[in-house]
């Protein structure tokens, strides 16, 4: 999880810190909580929003893919 966070904070660094700060606990949350399909959907809110781009929604999707556990 340590790991998860840390590349996490490095995707959205160029974010400022208002949204960084929600943006993470949610992401955390919902991908531990519920699922990756929960966790994706948020980011696709916060692409529809424009509150990230493209390619933060790819990086966040390459993060989820490679950490998560399919169960």
């Amino acid at each position: 999880m340590i790991e998860f966070k840390y590349e996490l904070d490095k995707i959205l660094e160029p974010l400022p810190e208002t949204i960084t700060g929600t943006m993470k606990g949610s992401i955390i949350a919902k991908a531990d909580k519920m699922d990756m399909d929960a966790a994706m959907d948020f980011i696709d809110q916060k692409v529809d929003d424009k509150t990230i781009g493209e390619e933060t929604r790819e990086e966040l999707y390459k993060l989820l893919k490679y950490f998560c556990v399919y169960r």
